[in-house]
């Protein structure tokens, strides 16, 4: 499983829309999917599943709130 072209821009988007400049948001958004396709392996689940759940973590994370209970990512 891997990511695509247009995933890899519409997260580096999102990041650049939480204030990441644009190098540092390509960084954040390959480390991301990289992640979300090593998962997405480990837990026979989905690559968009995973990587929703690893979005929602940073959304909280950037609002200040803890983690949801029940996820170990």
């Amino acid at each position: 499983m891997q990511a695509k072209d247009t995933d890899l821009a519409r997260v580096t988007a999102l990041f650049e829309q939480m204030g990441a400049d644009r190098t540092q948001a390509g960084v954040l958004a390959k480390q991301l999917l990289k992640r979300a396709a090593q998962l997405a392996v480990e837990r026979e689940i989905t690559l968009v599943e995973s990587t929703e759940n690893l979005l929602k973590q940073v959304i909280r994370a950037r609002q200040g709130l803890p983690p949801e209970s029940g996820s170990d990512l």
